[in-house]
């Protein structure tokens, strides 16, 4: 298993909305033009992740349990599933180019991955896989908003994710959505080496291999002001 719960997130985001997760923005600077090109951009790609990835991470995660179980047939099938999924995935328009030096990560927390490893600047193609929606302010002292937030959770834990980001909006609630983004190309010959490894009964080597492409997945945060009507995106696109 990884460090987070990819099956608990693989038909939706989880959105967490009842503490203030992170500390507020700095910049705090609003737009208004709200139909400019980068707002719709914003409304289209806010807690918006690939069900096609998050799937195939979970058929990853299930292999490994399979081996570890000995069930070898149910992770050759689990991987052919996982391939299949990336291979949708890869025309996903979640996909984004970035650098991982780029990436952004929650204040107070650290990037995965190796602890002194150098985050690359080569900009490579990106798939989120999960994600989830963090309150960026402390809203406590403010009854709107804090009545807004209370309204939205009710929403979210009724499985009404739309609106309880439209609810947000209409309050002016500071928001980040934090997304588990996997490299692309990385994560399909990863998983092609561990269908190659089980068919020739490497069932450790396959693990390996598996475990290498849960290890290869990256932490991405947007920020927003305003939840994005009259927000300020401060994390690179």
């Amino acid at each position: 298993m990884t460090d987070f719960n990819r099956r608990a997130l693989s038909a939706a985001a989880a959105i967490l909305m009842t503490v203030p997760a992170f500390a507020a923005t700095a910049n705090t600077s609003t737009s208004s033009n709200t139909n400019s090109a980068e707002q719709q951009q914003a409304d289209r790609d806010f807690g918006h992740f690939s069900q096609d990835g998050a799937k195939a991470f979970t058929y990853i995660d299930l292999a490994r349990l399979d081996i570890f179980d000995g069930q070898t047939a149910k992770a050759q099938q689990d991987v052919q599933q996982a391939e299949a999924m990336l291979s949708k995935a890869k025309s996903d328009d979640t996909v984004f180019t970035k650098a991982e030096s780029e990436l952004k990560v929650p204040a107070g927390t650290t990037q995965r991955g190796p602890a002194n490893a150098t985050p690359s600047t080569t900009p490579i193609s990106w798939l989120p896989v999960s994600g989830f929606i963090a309150v960026d302010e402390d809203y406590t002292a403010n009854g709107a908003k804090k009545a807004g937030v209370a309204k939205a959770d009710t929403q979210v834990q009724q499985g009404n994710t739309k609106q309880a980001l439209d609810t947000l909006k209409l309050h002016d609630v500071d928001v980040s959505f934090v997304e588990h983004v996997a490299p692309l190309d990385a994560t399909i010959k990863g998983v092609q080496q561990a269908a190659t490894l089980l068919s020739q009964n490497h069932f450790f080597a396959a693990n390996q291999a598996l475990k290498g492409v849960d290890d290869g997945v990256r932490v991405d945060m947007q920020t927003y002001v305003g939840t994005p009507k009259t927000r300020t995106a401060t994390a690179a696109k």
